[in-house]
């Protein structure tokens, strides 16, 4: 479902059809990624290992070689993507991408360190061919391993729940072109079965804020007018 039809739900059920109301598209629909966010961390914070594929956005990353961060000498041996990870969800507290691969689709194994830990991760035989993944200050994503495995990444495929999937749809491996697409009419990351609980958390949060009347009144009237 698009998020759209999501909003003017919400409107409808709220009998709201005048521009001129305070409850404005835009502002559902921050609410509607908010709603959004805390269904998911509450369904999914026992069993993240779960997520269906329906919530999840994957997004294409060029990658560029650094010689040091935060100081510390990582020469030849780490990269990190030439833009910033869009914000995520934290399910059970995980800051990281759920899956990273290739371009060919290949999965990278990744474990995931605060950046602190970086310079300190892979210096011995046992962890040395193991790759690493934190977030910098600026939000890139840095991958690291002393092995050569990273050496010739140019570009990556990086799986999450984003907060706001709106500012992911320009990033998404999509071989179909979207740029004519508004981003409210595009396929909203939500399972279906999610939508009518959505839905209904938006509109009691808005009905309790503003005391806007349910109307029982003017149905009762035309019932008996009919």
């Amino acid at each position: 479902m698009d998020k759209r039809t999501i909003i003017y739900t919400v409107l409808e059920k709220l009998k709201i059809y005048s521009g001129d109301s305070k409850i404005t598209p835009e502002l559902i629909s921050s609410m509607i990624d908010t709603k959004r966010a805390m269904l998911l961390k509450s369904r999914f914070s026992r069993n993240s290992w779960n997520i269906p594929i329906e919530i999840k956005q994957e997004i294409c990353m060029s990658l560029e070689h650094v010689d040091t961060i935060s100081g510390f000498s990582l020469a030849g041996k780490t990269i990190k993507t030439s833009e910033s990870i869009p914000k995520s969800i934290k399910i059970r507290g995980k800051d990281g991408p759920l899956l990273v691969r290739k371009e060919d689709g290949t999965t990278i194994p990744i474990n995931i360190i605060p950046i602190e830990r970086l310079p300190y991760v892979g210096n011995n035989k046992w962890t040395g061919m193991l790759t690493y993944a934190c977030t910098d200050y600026d939000g890139k994503l840095i991958l690291t391993s002393l092995s050569d495995k990273l050496k010739f990444l140019k570009k990556i495929r990086v799986t999450n729940v984003f907060e706001s999937p709106e500012d992911v749809y320009s990033l998404e491996c999509k071989d179909n072109n979207y740029s004519s697409t508004e981003p409210w009419d595009m396929e909203y990351p939500v399972e279906s079965s999610m939508v009518d609980e959505l839905i209904e958390m938006i509109v009691k949060d808005i009905f309790n804020t503003i005391r806007i009347p349910e109307d029982k009144t003017n149905d009762s009237d035309d019932a008996r007018q009919g």
